[in-house]
């Protein structure tokens, strides 16, 4: 890749939003791929077309660059979330709507999975650093609540459901194919990762859940 010229610099630092925005897309690819510790900050330079100096600039260092990563993967769900008005929609459509939305946000994006991968990896260090992120994700919760007690109320659902533990779960029957895809392929001879298997799996999902929490019927 040819060097960035000083004229272009000058450019680009006259546009920082597009600027900033190329870094991070360059440091979420990074951090992805190996993580904090193995992430190299002239490597995220290199692949947003800048010199070092100008990340140091919009970021200060590689830790604040990390956590502007973080920030945005979890605004990037947040926002896909915020956009099915659940409080609009019937209880039953809505948790439906919600488990495909989860299930396809980590069929897309990849980055998302390995970098909070990565930050388990490290005991949350950094996420426990960011109330902004809790912040942001108190009002989802608070909706998925929501949708619960009206489907109780409607006789759709059956009481007593946790909405954590319900997230929860939604997360993890929608992502753990993914992180565990390579073993769980190797182990049962079926590539886990053919689209007509993740279709299959998205179907299976919705049904499990939706299933686990709807009201059985009264005995005759």
């Amino acid at each position: 890749m040819r060097k960035t010229s000083s004229s272009e610099t000058a450019v680009r630092t006259r546009d920082p939003q597009r600027t900033k925005g190329q870094i991070l897309e360059a440091a979420l690819h990074e951090f992805a791929n190996h993580g904090y510790d193995g992430a190299k900050v002239h490597q995220i330079a290199k692949q947003a077309g800048c010199n070092t100096r100008l990340i140091y600039h919009y970021f200060d260092n590689k830790e604040r660059l990390y956590m502007a990563a973080l920030r945005q993967i979890y605004s990037d769900i947040r926002t896909q979330e915020e956009a099915l008005h659940l409080e609009s929609l019937p209880a039953e459509e809505a948790f439906t709507r919600l488990i495909e939305t989860t299930f396809d946000f980590f069929e897309n994006n990849p980055a998302f999975l390995a970098i909070t991968r990565s930050e388990n990896l490290l005991g949350g260090r950094f996420i426990a650093q960011m109330p902004e992120i809790q912040k942001m994700s108190a009002p989802f919760l608070s909706k998925v609540s929501d949708v619960l007690s009206r489907g109780c109320t409607a006789g759709v659902f059956r009481p007593g459901i946790d909405p954590l533990q319900l997230y929860v779960s939604i997360v993890a029957l929608s992502a753990h194919h993914i992180n565990a895809g390579h073993t769980l392929s190797a182990t049962f001879g079926t590539d886990l990762s053919c689209h007509e298997w993740r279709r299959e799996r998205r179907t299976h999902v919705v049904e499990t859940i939706i299933h686990a929490i709807r009201r059985s019927p009264p005995r005759a």
